[in-house]
């Protein structure tokens, strides 16, 4: 499995944001982490990337500790997006994709074709060979969005964490991104926070769900986007319908 959590828990600036959070992550598909602002999602996200150590408890990626493996080695395993992410100034897009490839570049030396190659097809599937040129502080909010994402690829790396990646995007890019995600999925494995629930429902394999830092529900989305389980997450009623046989999910009030 790529991870195991055990009991769980971290506090930061004092306050307990995860509390004995436990589950196990399956290798391969896609798994939506939902809950309300607060719950402890994004902290759990950068537990998994070994960018915060557990208070106590415990993470372990392919049955090893994150905390001993270097991070180096890490990178190579896992690529994030955080929810927030700045380039320098006047970077290009190329040159933000490309830095991607630095966890497999030599030292001193350039990046090979195999990186140039990686870089390429992550331009490429992110829609982003006719902006490649362009200074990534000059674009709109949903291409830098793709831009960050393209990085993400580029790493190359066997499990991907993606903090609200639908974050800016249309309609149109929101589409093409979920097809993304799901051809990435079938070779690697992808936790990414949603907030949009019925995406969750047609896209995941597993959804997480989390309310004030503690696991409510992990399972199938037929498990977890229910009634039930979400009221517990949300503390609201909702609705699950089929109208066209596949799942739509609204709060019970709309």
């Amino acid at each position: 499995m790529p991870f195991q959590t055990q009991n769980l828990s971290i506090r930061l600036g004092g306050k307990r944001i995860l509390q004995d959070v436990t589950f196990n992550a399956p290798v391969g598909g896609i798994t939506g982490i939902i809950g309300p602002n607060g719950s402890g999602k994004t902290t759990l996200l950068r537990a998994l990337a070994g960018l915060l150590s557990p208070d106590t408890g415990h993470v372990l990626h392919d049955g090893q500790d994150l905390g001993r493996i270097p991070p180096r080695d890490r990178a190579r395993r896992i690529a994030m997006m955080p929810q927030t992410a700045q380039a320098p100034a006047g970077l290009t897009v190329r040159e933000l994709v490309a830095r991607g490839r630095t966890p497999w570049l030599r030292p001193f030396l350039p990046m090979t074709a195999a990186d140039q190659g990686a870089v390429d097809r992550a331009l490429a599937a992110c829609g982003l060979n006719d902006l490649a040129a362009r200074a990534v502080d000059s674009l709109s909010g949903g291409q830098r969005q793709r831009a960050w994402i393209a990085l993400v690829l580029a790493q190359e790396s066997g499990t991907v964490l993606l903090d609200e990646p639908l974050n800016f995007l249309d309609l149109p890019h929101q589409s093409e991104l979920v097809s993304l995600l799901r051809t990435v999925g079938a070779t690697r494995s992808v936790m990414m926070i949603l907030h949009d629930l019925t995406i969750a429902a047609r896209v995941c394999d597993h959804v997480l769900a989390l309310r004030d830092g503690r696991l409510v529900a992990f399972g199938t989305p037929a498990d977890v986007l229910a009634p039930a389980p979400l009221k517990q997450t949300f503390g609201i009623d909702f609705s699950c319908t089929r109208p066209d046989g596949r799942p739509v999910i609204l709060p019970a009030a709309l």
